[in-house]
């Protein structure tokens, strides 16, 4: 039986009032891959991130995290990953350090052990002036900059992410990008990547998954994607026959 890092198995979750956001979703992520999640508004991707993420129940299906369940077994499951959301939330009175120096006390690791890898971080994102400043006076670019900051310093086992690069200017998209590749190579890390940027999916991601109404409709990598749709075009083209088709 293959290893995975993520395994999503016939998710189901359907909001009050009859809104069905997955409809037997399933999903295995192996160790190192970049995954891309794709698909249009409202097809079910931040409903899965959340899910893996411990925030939301799914009605039905399994979710293993390292074979560990975010529903059955949390603790275990959860600290193999770390989550950016697409929507920031921080502690908006704390100072870009103090916030760094909470998430890393949250996962009891010891600041001193990982403030030289903070600050490469902090200046690769060009945050090195603002780490004493507060977070509310921070635009939603940096705010982003910093969750994302907060989750690459725990080097976790899986890295789920949705709209990472969401306000972020070219020169930190680039530095993201690298980093993440780097953990990946060097670490062991595996990504799972929700994206509207298809041009960036199509030359970072290693896999992709193309999701709508709930059920993935299309995976595996780059050229495996265009070869199903019959066509040698770029990703942006092929996912919109796929979905529309």
């Amino acid at each position: 039986m293959e290893n995975y890092v993520l395994e999503l198995i016939d998710l189901r979750k359907t909001y009050p009032g009859g809104v069905k956001a997955l409809n037997g979703l399933t999903i295995r992520v192996k160790p190192g891959e970049i995954y891309g999640l794709i698909g249009p508004n409202g097809a079910g991707k931040t409903t899965t991130l959340k899910i893996i993420a411990g925030l939301l129940k799914p009605d039905h299906g399994v979710v293993r995290i390292c074979g560990k369940s975010p529903v059955k077994d949390r603790v275990e499951a959860l600290k193999n990953i770390s989550y950016v959301p697409e929507n920031p939330l921080v502690f908006k009175n704390l100072t870009v350090t103090e916030f760094l120096k909470f998430v890393v006390g949250l996962r009891s690791m010891k600041w001193e052990n990982v403030k030289d890898h903070v600050d490469y971080l902090l200046e690769g994102f060009n945050l090195t002036d603002k780490k004493n400043k507060l977070l509310i006076e921070l635009s939603r670019g940096m705010i982003q900059k910093v969750l994302v900051t907060a989750a690459l310093i725990v080097k976790p086992r899986l890295l789920v992410m949705d709209e990472p690069m969401a306000g972020m200017d070219p020169e930190a998209q680039y530095f993201f990008k690298q980093t993440v590749s780097d953990l990946v190579e060097k670490e062991g890390v595996t990504a799972l990547i929700s994206s509207h940027l298809l041009d960036m999916v199509e030359k970072f991601c290693t896999r992709v998954g193309i999701i709508s109404k709930g059920k993935l409709v299309a995976e595996g990598r780059i050229d495996e994607i265009k070869k199903m749709a019959g066509r040698e075009e770029s990703l942006e083209k092929v996912f919109l026959e796929i979905v529309r088709g």
